[in-house]
């Protein structure tokens, strides 16, 4: 289909340009679970991506499993993984390396490309009529949305730039085991007391997440 052509060049285009952003970059790579098919990759992820996906083990595979990001070394190589859409069965992963530690322009350049990646890769994925459905692709904006709800709490409680909220949000997450979504999502229903979008029944979070929101906000506000 011209839909899937077209997604699979955005794909290479956006995964190009995210890598020519970033100093240290040596190898980018996306793969959809939960089959762990990897749908491109350039440089180092190309051997790198497979191997953890062999293996079973290793930061992508954390990343889709626990659905939140995880960074980590491969092969004395570091490596940034994102679970960027959630389906049913599980995410797409974006993974990105690096000859140093990832920092937060790092983190910030990363966070402002894979949307868009995720994004395309659901289109392919969606033609192709293999993983995701039209359901599957509403809660995927959905659940970014509530990312960047609560990025910008974060933000207005600390006055501090997008990359540093997310970052933040993605070591509370780390931290405390919990799903990046899920704390997200709890967040903006501890600040708020409900969701903009009216989607409680659907993005309820658990307990945990909500403990760990609540925490957050306290130690925000404080």
């Amino acid at each position: 289909m011209d839909q899937v052509k077209f997604g699979a060049e955005l794909i290479s285009r956006l995964m190009d340009h995210l890598c020519s952003q970033l100093d240290g970059c040596v190898g980018v790579g996306l793969s959809v679970w939960p089959d762990g098919t990897l749908l491109r990759a350039t440089g180092v992820a190309v051997e790198l991506d497979a191997e953890q996906l062999t293996s079973g083990a290793g930061p992508l595979v954390e990343a889709s499993r626990d659905e939140r990001q995880v960074s980590g070394e491969v092969a004395g190589t570091h490596v940034v993984a994102v679970p960027g859409s959630w389906g049913d069965g599980g995410p797409i992963v974006l993974t990105v390396y690096l000859s140093h530690e990832p920092r937060v322009e790092d983190l910030k350049a990363i966070e402002e490309v894979e949307p868009l990646v995720a994004t395309a890769a659901a289109v392919v994925e969606f033609c192709a009529g293999e993983v995701l459905r039209a359901e599957q692709m509403a809660r995927m904006v959905q659940h970014r949305r509530h990312i960047e709800q609560a990025k910008g709490l974060v933000m207005a409680a600390r006055s501090c730039e997008p990359g540093e909220a997310f970052e933040l949000l993605v070591r509370t997450s780390q931290h405390a085991n919990v799903k990046l979504r899920d704390v997200a999502t709890a967040l903006v229903v501890t600040v708020g007391g409900t969701l903009e979008d009216g989607a409680e029944e659907e993005a309820d979070p658990p307990d945990a997440a909500r403990v760990v929101a609540r925490r957050l906000w306290k130690a925000l506000r404080s």
